[in-house]
C-alpha cells in the first residue's frame, strides 16, 4: 500500500470494522495514540487517518493505517453525522468548525463511540467523556517504537500506557488516574454485541 511523492493511501474496506481518526500532526499521533491505534489494527479494524496535508505514511503504515485522506474529506464524507468510530485530537475540534460539527453530532449518537487522545480535552465536551489510561500489548508497544522512529520522533522509552477520553460505552470502566486495570478496546465482535445491547 505504497504512497509516493504525497499521496494519499489506499480507500478504506467496507468489510471490517473501521476506526476514524482525525490529527493534524503524524508524530504526535503515533505518539500520543499509536499503541490504541495498533492494537485496533492487530484486532482486525481497518484504521484511517484524516490530516490536514499528506504526509509520510509509513509511520502510520507501521501501526496498522490503511487509508489516509484529507480533513476536508472527512468533513464532507460525514456532513450528514457519522456511525463509524471517531478519534480526535483536541485542538482540532476547536480550530474546524466542520470537524468539530461532526464530533458534536456523534457524541449525540449513543453508539458512536468518540474518543479523544492526550493530556486534556476541550473543557465544553468534559460532561461527555471519560478518562481511560490505555495499556499497550507488547506487540503495540513494539510496533510504535518503529513508527515513532520512522516520524523521528526522539524518545528513550515506550510509556506501558496511553491516556484517551471515550465515551463510556466502549469501556469496561472509568479511570481517574493511574489504573492497573487493562482497558482493551472494543474488538469486532464485541462491538457488534454492544451495538445489539443499545
Amino acid at each position: 500500500m505504497g504512497n509516493q511523492g504525497g499521496k494519499w493511501l489506499s480507500v478504506i474496506s467496507s468489510t471490517r470494522y473501521q476506526l476514524c481518526v482525525v490529527a493534524h500532526d503524524v508524530g504526535e499521533l503515533v505518539d500520543l495514540a499509536g499503541g490504541w491505534m495498533c492494537d485496533r489494527a492487530l484486532a482486525g479494524w481497518d484504521l484511517s487517518v484524516a490530516l490536514p496535508e499528506p504526509h509520510d505514511p509509513r509511520p502510520l503504515q507501521i501501526i496498522g493505517v490503511t487509508t489516509v485522506f484529507s480533513h476536508q474529506r472527512f468533513a464532507s464524507m460525514n456532513d450528514g453525522g457519522t456511525t463509524t468510530p471517531i478519534a480526535v485530537a483536541p485542538g482540532i475540534v476547536e480550530n474546524n468548525d466542520h470537524i468539530r460539527g461532526v464530533v458534536l453530532r456523534a457524541l449525540d449518537q449513543p453508539a458512536v463511540e468518540v474518543t479523544f487522545w492526550g493530556p486534556s480535552i476541550p473543557s465544553d465536551l468534559h460532561g461527555q467523556l471519560a478518562r481511560r489510561q490505555y495499556r499497550l500489548s507488547g506487540a503495540a508497544r513494539a510496533f510504535k517504537t518503529q513508527a515513532l522512529a520512522a516520524a523521528a520522533v526522539p524518545t528513550t522509552a515506550i510509556s506501558p500506557t496511553e491516556d484517551l477520553y471515550s465515551t463510556p460505552l466502549w469501556y469496561g470502566a472509568s479511570v481517574d488516574g493511574d489504573d492497573s486495570r487493562r482497558l482493551v478496546a472494543a474488538q469486532p465482535e464485541t462491538a457488534d454485541r454492544t451495538r445489539e445491547e443499545a
